[in-house]
């Protein structure tokens, strides 16, 4: 499953923006026909994206609370790279969404 994930790191680039009170973030990804987004604001349930633009995927999110967070691409985790991570119970690494001061 590693590899999986590592692999997928070429073709998936995820940046976030912040709107209001909301924090979007988005993958442009053209290979993926389905698109999730697990975060620890809910006990990591599937959510899906919405295809934003023909090569990117959306989801909004409180932009004032802290949350762990990974996205899944077509039933593979994919950790992109983030400035902050942590290791979770199973062994693999999530990434941490921190608000803005």
């Amino acid at each position: 499953m590693l590899l999986a994930v590592w692999a997928r790191g070429g073709c998936a680039t995820p940046f976030q923006k912040i709107k209001g009170e909301q924090v979007y973030f988005y993958l442009k990804d053209t290979n993926s026909q389905a698109v999730f987004f697990a975060c620890s604001l809910d006990e990591f349930q599937r959510h899906p994206l919405t295809r934003h633009t023909k090569s990117s995927w959306r989801i909004g999110l409180p932009a004032d609370q802290e949350f762990t967070y990974f996205f899944i691409l077509d039933n593979q985790p994919f950790i992109p790279d983030c400035p902050y991570k942590e290791k979770d119970d199973f062994g693999f690494e999530n990434c941490i969404y921190i608000p803005e001061l």
